[in-house]
């Protein structure tokens, strides 16, 4: 994004590289501006304002001001709105509406609170809008999910590297058990590495298994 404005990207060619609308990525433009400006520029000129501050000041950071914002949305008020909403699963909308957030900084913020593991577990337990950003979300990571395999990678065993693939984590991890109490060998230390794959694809989720 802030590649594209410095290049002169008109905002509307912007906004459709990024799959956004073109009032959300003015608001995020906004929100990119020194406090002292934000208090002042209309969203509608923000981005104008935002290149201008990009193509002369070099010394000027965006995301800093990004971070800022994000630092100061989650006031304990709205942690406990949030911790509260997810223990009595208050829907969605409810809580989007009274913390003044979107979705997908409700799901962000519980997973970093460690309320849940991923965005399908707070799309579970709070629900979300059919065809927002985080429904959108969750059918990627299904999408994903169910092109994917398991890869199960196990270290000092007596006979060597053990390789073989899952259908799901759980197989994974259910396989490791059978196998490392019966080939484990007193003296030895096993590492074992459980990652999810796609075809094609050399990114996915990693965990290592004690």
């Amino acid at each position: 994004m802030l590649d594209g404005l410095r290049n002169g990207v008109p905002l509307d060619d912007l906004a459709q590289t990024l799959q956004r609308r073109t009032s959300a990525v003015q608001a995020r433009c906004k929100k990119m501006l020194p406090p002292e400006l934000q208090a002042r520029v209309l969203r509608a000129e923000a981005d104008l304002v935002l290149r201008e501050k990009l193509a002369t000041d070099p010394e000027f950071d965006a995301a800093a001001n990004l971070d800022a914002n994000l630092v100061r949305k989650w006031t304990a008020e709205r942690d406990e709105i949030l911790t509260q909403g997810w223990k009595y699963r208050r829907p969605m909308a409810d809580l989007v509406a009274e913390a003044d957030v979107t979705e997908i900084d409700i799901a962000g913020r519980c997973i970093r609170l460690g309320l849940a593991a991923d965005s399908l577990a707070v799309a579970e337990r709070l629900g979300c809008a059919p065809g927002g950003a985080l429904d959108l979300r969750c059918r990627m990571m299904r999408d994903r999910a169910a092109a994917s395999v398991w890869v199960l990678v196990v270290d000092g065993l007596p006979d060597g590297r053990h390789v073989s693939l899952h259908a799901t984590r759980d197989d994974a991890h259910d396989h490791f058990a059978m196998i490392a109490p019966a080939t484990a060998v007193d003296g030895d230390i096993l590492s074992a590495t459980v990652a999810q794959r796609a075809l094609g694809s050399p990114g996915g989720p990693v965990e290592n298994l004690d």
